[in-house]
C-alpha cells in the first residue's frame, strides 16, 4: 500500500479539503455582505444637519435661529437628546446663550441643558452641548436659538453649526 492510498492519509486529506471548502464559502459570504452593505448612518438625515458660513450676532438681534429645525417621531413619550456644536468667537465681556424651541413654542433657556453656550476666548473655539428634552408621543420639532448678552457693541460669530436630535437608538 502506498502513502497516497493509505486510509488515514486519505481521511486527513478529505478533512483538509472540507475545511478549505468551508473557508472559501465563508470568505465568499463575507465578500458578498461587504459588497452589498451600504454605510451605516448614525442618524437619519431628518434628524441632523449642519449649516456653514459665518453668522455674526449682537445683543440687538435677540434670539436668532441657529440652524434649521429638526423633526423626529417618537412612538411613546420619551426623552430626546438634542445636541449642538459650533465654532464660536465671542467678544470680551460678552456671552452666547442657548435656548430651545419645541414645536415652534416659546423659547426655553436653561430648562433642558446648559444655557451658557460660549464665553470669550482668545481664539475661535469649538463648543458643544446637548439638552435632554422630554416629549410626548408623536412628532416633535426642535430648533436651537442663540443670543448675545453684553453691551450693544459686543458681537459673537458662529461658524459651522451642527444640530442633531436623537429620539432612540437600537
Amino acid at each position: 500500500m502506498t502513502d497516497s492510498t493509505h486510509p488515514r492519509r486519505r481521511r486527513r486529506f478529505g478533512l483538509r479539503l472540507a475545511a478549505l471548502g468551508a473557508a472559501l464559502v465563508a470568505a465568499a459570504a463575507t465578500a458578498t455582505t461587504l459588497a452589498l452593505a451600504g454605510p451605516a448612518a448614525a442618524l437619519p438625515a431628518p434628524q441632523s444637519s449642519c449649516t456653514a458660513g459665518p453668522l455674526t450676532i449682537s445683543p440687538a438681534v435677540g434670539f436668532f435661529p441657529l440652524t434649521p429645525a429638526r423633526t423626529v417621531s417618537v412612538p411613546t413619550a420619551a426623552t430626546v437628546k438634542a445636541s449642538l456644536t459650533s465654532d464660536v468667537g465671542v467678544d470680551a465681556g460678552a456671552e452666547v446663550r442657548l435656548a430651545w424651541s419645541l414645536n415652534n413654542s416659546a423659547l426655553v433657556e436653561g430648562a433642558f441643558g446648559p444655557a451658557n453656550f460660549a464665553n470669550h476666548a482668545e481664539f475661535f473655539e469649538t463648543r458643544s452641548t446637548f439638552g435632554l428634552i422630554p416629549v410626548a408621543a408623536g412628532t416633535v420639532t426642535i430648533q436651537p436659538f442663540v443670543r448675545v448678552i453684553g453691551t450693544s457693541t459686543k458681537r459673537a460669530t458662529l461658524l459651522q453649526r451642527c444640530v442633531a436630535v436623537e429620539a432612540s437608538t437600537s
